[in-house]
């Protein structure tokens, strides 16, 4: 097994109790891309790194975007290594769900076989069950829209460890209704499998004139002090080439608490080495954001609305 390097921001040995939160892990690594014998070393590794976040009794371990196929695919390679929601891919996760008792987010390339399309998912498993297989309904770029097909269902809330678990994929991470959504449903924690990078190549192939932000440095903090909720952003490190280009990714991944606080996120070492990233997410242990207000109650924007004149 390739060495897995550990940073942890844990304050006791037990995890939370149920319903009042979740130890999380994040895996940033990075991972062969495009090919079956790709997917098949990206499951393994997938065994390997669940059954690691498993001795630190975490209870749900969360994958970046695309993680079995990889994410720099073109549209035959995409449709290729595609797989439906019952395949091999989600058939592993939940095998090692069952056996080390713990929930798995895995991004995955899905085939609808009855309406031959091909989506960008997120399969939540838990207990060795697939509890939600989410379709990503906001693509970015012309590439993952000649990729694949948008979802039409809102992210999904599950709750792990009693505890209720929101889903966004990568570019749905900027997206304020969309936290508005999960929160009105009772998210209090988002889960957001992405695959950020630098400059890369677009689909027409041309180079990109400005790198793709780093939504750590300001998106990510604000929606969960705006919402309050934890939001973890869970990203790749190291590179991937395929027929598209060479895709350098931040390795940006970490947790951040309901008061726009990291909770623990990847630096430099993090950014040289496979690293699962281990912190508790519990609310009670979160300073109030603001002496009274609250976003999400006081929001009067529907009223306001209303009383716009119509023209």
């Amino acid at each position: 097994m390739r060495p897995i390097r550990i940073a942890s921001k844990l304050t006791r040995p037990e995890p939370p109790q149920p319903g009042t939160g979740v130890r999380l892990a994040l895996f940033q690594g990075e991972n062969p891309v495009g090919t079956p014998e790709a997917v098949t070393a990206n499951l393994n590794r997938m065994r390997e790194v669940v059954e690691v976040a498993a001795r630190y009794q975490a209870q749900l371990c969360a994958f970046p975007e695309c993680y079995t196929t990889g994410y720099s695919l073109g549209a035959q390679e995409a449709r290729a290594l595609a797989q439906p929601k019952d395949g091999a891919a989600i058939q592993a996760a939940q095998a090692v769900s069952a056996t080390h008792d713990i929930g798995i987010v895995v991004p995955y390339v899905e085939l609808d076989r009855a309406a031959d399309t091909v989506h960008d998912s997120i399969a939540l498993v838990l207990g060795g069950e697939l509890a939600a297989n989410y379709r990503k309904t906001h693509l970015y770029g012309a590439a993952e829209r000649i990729n694949f097909t948008a979802g039409t269902e809102l992210p999904p809330v599950v709750k792990v460890n009693q505890f209720p678990v929101g889903l966004l994929n990568c570019y749905e991470c900027e997206f304020p209704p969309l936290y508005q959504s999960l929160v009105g449903r009772g998210a209090r924690l988002v889960v957001g499998p992405t695959a950020a990078d630098h400059h890369f190549t677009l689909h027409d192939g041309n180079p990109t004139q400005v790198p793709y932000p780093d939504a750590t440095e300001h998106i990510i903090p604000a929606m969960a002090s705006v919402w309050r909720v934890f939001v973890a952003y869970v990203n790749r490190r190291g590179w991937e080439t395929s027929e598209r280009g060479q895709w350098q990714y931040r390795g940006n991944s970490g947790v951040w608490a309901p008061d726009g606080t990291p909770m623990i996120v990847a630096g430099p070492e993090e950014r040289s080495d496979d690293t699962l990233l281990v912190t508790d997410c519990v609310p009670d242990e979160v300073a109030p954001f603001s002496p009274e207000g609250d976003h999400f109650s006081d929001n009067r924007v529907a009223l306001q609305e209303k009383l716009l004149p119509t023209t």
